[in-house]
């Protein structure tokens, strides 16, 4: 990875995205440009550091990377934010899905959501703060074709230790439609691990019955996964769970970060990624 795009208002501190998309820059020497996104701050409340003040104190914290650069206010309006980072040959999207007390109306989802549907670059939607790096990793499957691009950029986190490749039947589905299921994901798996010799990390099949949310829930609970793993598709996939506002105000709250790819883009950037440990050092 050689250009990677923040798009923050940089209103929290610490803004969540700034410091992954610093520690994802750091990782790959990579040029980092910082979008910034006009905030909705309530009166009265402080305002972080000039770009300038940022950019010194990340020069200290990451001086691996490659260069910093910070835009003018630009509004949070997702062609806006595609159209600058499609410009800027990045591959690979960083916003903070962290809710911003101190703003107006600060649903940041909504717009994660706008930006990965008209992306052709997948977006890293951030949650909480930096951990170290994403060791287990929970890819969300749809089927066939769809199912490998997202096990494959899964599989682009140089950090993952492991991976659940995770698939949802109807919940009308018999045992022996579950049997049939997870065979199939099974193949699914072994051709994108084929086509992929450098991976040695093992990926786990579960399909589990059950509409796409509540398979998410139901294994997020119980895998505690660093890093969800889906798509964007017009009628299937992630695209189901953001019809549903009432899911989609969960997500905003649920305390995971969610890299999401755009499978209808014909042109989609699949990039790796390393991420750094707590002493900013590449994991092997």
């Amino acid at each position: 990875m050689h250009q990677l795009v923040v798009a923050s208002d940089l209103a929290l501190d610490p803004d969540v995205a700034f410091e992954r998309g610093c520690e994802i820059a750091a990782a790959n020497c990579a040029d980092l440009h910082v979008l910034r996104l006009r905030d909705r701050l309530r009166r009265g409340t402080p305002r972080r550091p000039s770009p300038q003040i940022l950019a010194e104190e990340v020069g200290r914290r990451f001086p691996c990377i490659g260069s910093l650069s910070f835009s003018e206010p630009m509004p949070a309006q997702a062609a806006e934010i595609v159209k600058k980072a499609e410009m800027l040959g990045a591959e690979l999207i960083v916003m903070r899905n962290a809710i911003d007390p101190n703003q107006i109306n600060d649903r940041p989802f909504d717009l994660i959501v706008d930006v990965a549907r008209q992306a052709s670059i997948p977006v890293l939607a951030v949650q909480a703060e930096s951990a170290g790096p994403y060791k287990r990793l929970l890819a969300l499957l749809d089927e066939e074709e769809d199912a490998r691009h997202v096990l494959d950029l899964a599989l682009q986190i140089k950090s993952a230790s492991e991976v659940y490749a995770v698939h949802a039947c109807s919940k009308r589905t018999t045992a022996q439609g579950l049997a049939i299921a997870l065979e199939a994901l099974k193949r699914v798996i072994a051709t994108t691990l084929a086509a992929r010799p450098d991976v040695a990390i093992p990926v786990v099949p579960v399909v589990r019955p059950g509409d796409l949310a509540s398979v998410l829930i139901e294994q997020w609970s119980a895998l505690h996964p660093d890093l969800i793993v889906a798509s964007t598709h017009r009628h299937r996939g992630f695209e189901a769970i953001f019809r549903r506002s009432h899911v989609a105000d969960l997500l905003e709250i649920m305390p995971f970060d969610l890299l999401v790819t755009n499978l209808e883009a014909a042109d989609r950037v699949a990039p790796t990624i390393p991420v750094v440990d707590h002493q900013h050092r590449t994991p092997a």
